[in-house]
C-alpha cells in the first residue's frame, strides 16, 4: 500500500486519565456554616462541662457554709462562752449568703442556656444534612438558624459571664471572712466540712483569720476553688468567638483552605458518594473502556474463530468499508498482472481480467475455524 501512496490511519489517541472538569464543593458557603456550627458546638461543650463542675462543687460548699453557720447559732445558745459571747449573723453576712444562693442560681441557669445552644445547632445540622439548602426556602431556612444559633450562642455566654464576673471575684474572700466568724464558736463543726471535703482545717482557734497563712490548712483553698475563676469565665467568652471568627475568614473569599474545608463537611452527609461523583464531569464521548469512540469504530464486530486479544489491541483500527467498486478493482488487477509489479511480467493479463471481478470480491468463507480468502 506503501507504493500506491496509501498509509494506514494512526489509531485514536488514548488519554493516560480521565478528562474531567472538576466544578468544587457544591454549597461551600454553606459547608464552611457548618464547619463553623462543629466548632460552635464544641465551645459550648467545653463551656458547659466546666459549669456543670462548678456548679456541682459550688453546690455542696454552699449548703455545707448554710449548715455549718445554722449549727453555729445552735451551738452558741447553748454552750454560750461569755469571753466571745453569742454568736449572730450580721446584715452584711446574710447579704453575702444571699450572694452564694444568687451565685448557685445563676450557676444552674448558665448550665441549662448551654443546652439551649444545641437545639438550635442541632436543627441547623438537620437541615444541611437532609436537605437541599443550596437554594429556594430550605437555604433560607438554614442561615436563618445560623444566624440565630451565632446570635444566641454569642449573647448567651457573654451575659452570664459578665454576670457572674463579681460574685466571682468577691465570694471567695467573703465566704473565708463568713468562717473566720463562725469558727470561735463552733470549732468542732468543721469536722463535717472535712469529711465532705477531704481536706484539712489546721488553725489556731483564736487566730482563725491567720490560717491562710498555715500550709496545712488545706480546707480554704478547696472551697475557694468551687467558684468559677474569673479568668475561666473571660476564657469561655473568648472561645465561643473563635468558631465565628474563622468562619468570617474562610466565607469572605473562596480559596483552597475553605474549598477543603466545604469539601470535608460535604463528606458526612448522606449520600456522600453520589455526591462526589457529581464533582467530575466526564466528557460526553468518553466511554467506559477507556477510548474515544469516533465514528464507527466502536461499533460492534463478530469475530469467529480463536484470535490474539493481545496483538488485535495493538492494531489500528480498519476505516469503514464502502460501496466495492469493481471497475476499480478489475483495472488495478489488469496493471499489476500487465506491468510485473511483483515478480517477473506475466502474460496472463487476459486470465487475471476474467476472473479479477469474483476472485478480489468474493466473500470470505469459513476453514476449520479460522478466517480465510480465496487467492
Amino acid at each position: 500500500m506503501s507504493s500506491m501512496g496509501l498509509t494506514p490511519l494512526p489509531p485514536p489517541r488514548v488519554p493516560t486519565h480521565p478528562k474531567v472538569t472538576f466544578k468544587g464543593a457544591r454549597t461551600w458557603r454553606e459547608s464552611v456554616a457548618m464547619f463553623m456550627l462543629v466548632g460552635l458546638s464544641l465551645a459550648v461543650f467545653v463551656s458547659a462541662i466546666c459549669t456543670a463542675y462548678y456548679v456541682y462543687r459550688n453546690r455542696e460548699t454552699y449548703e455545707e457554709l448554710v449548715d455549718y453557720m445554722d449549727k453555729t447559732i445552735s451551738i452558741s445558745k447553748i454552750n454560750f462562752n461569755a469571753r466571745i459571747g453569742e454568736y449572730k449573723i450580721h446584715q452584711k453576712e446574710h447579704d453575702v449568703l444571699g450572694d452564694q444562693e444568687t451565685y448557685k442560681t445563676a450557676t444552674l441557669l448558665m448550665l441549662f442556656s448551654e443546652c439551649g445552644c444545641y437545639v438550635f445547632i442541632a436543627v441547623a445540622v438537620l437541615l444541611y444534612m437532609w436537605a437541599d439548602v443550596s437554594q429556594g426556602t430550605k437555604k433560607i431556612l438554614y442561615w436563618f438558624m445560623v444566624a440565630v444559633t451565632i446570635v444566641y450562642a454569642v449573647i448567651q455566654i457573654h451575659v452570664f459571664a459578665f454576670f457572674l464576673y463579681p460574685y466571682s471575684s468577691a465570694l471567695p474572700n467573703q465566704t473565708e471572712t463568713l468562717l473566720n466568724h463562725a469558727i470561735p464558736y463552733n470549732p468542732g463543726g468543721l469536722q463535717q466540712m472535712e469529711q465532705r471535703f477531704g481536706c484539712t482545717f489546721d488553725l489556731d482557734l483564736y487566730e482563725a483569720y491567720k490560717r491562710r497563712n498555715n500550709p496545712k490548712n488545706t480546707c480554704d483553698p478547696e472551697i475557694e476553688s468551687s467558684f468559677y475563676p474569673p479568668w475561666l469565665l473571660i476564657t469561655m467568652g473568648a472561645l465561643r468567638l473563635v468558631p465565628i471568627v474563622i468562619f468570617v475568614l474562610l466565607v469572605v473569599k473562596r480559596t483552597p483552605l475553605s474549598e477543603w474545608v466545604a469539601q470535608l463537611m460535604e463528606s458526612y452527609r448522606p449520600g456522600a458518594s453520589s455526591a462526589k461523583k457529581r464533582l467530575y464531569v466526564k466528557k460526553q464521548d468518553y466511554r467506559n473502556t477507556g477510548t474515544y469512540q469516533t465514528g464507527d469504530y466502536g461499533a460492534k464486530r463478530t469475530t469467529f474463530g480463536a484470535t490474539n486479544s493481545a496483538h488485535e489491541a495493538d492494531r489500528p483500527p480498519v476505516p469503514s468499508p464502502g460501496p466495492l467498486d469493481h471497475s476499480i478493482s478489475y483495472n488495478n488487477a489488469a496493471y499489476f498482472a500487465t506491468s510485473g509489479a511483483y515478480g517477473s511480467p506475466s502474460t496472463r493479463s487476459s486470465e487475471i481480467s476474467r476472473i479479477d471481478a469474483i476472485d478480489l470480491t468474493r466473500a470470505a468463507h469459513h476453514n476449520s475455524g479460522t478466517i480465510m480468502s480465496d487467492v
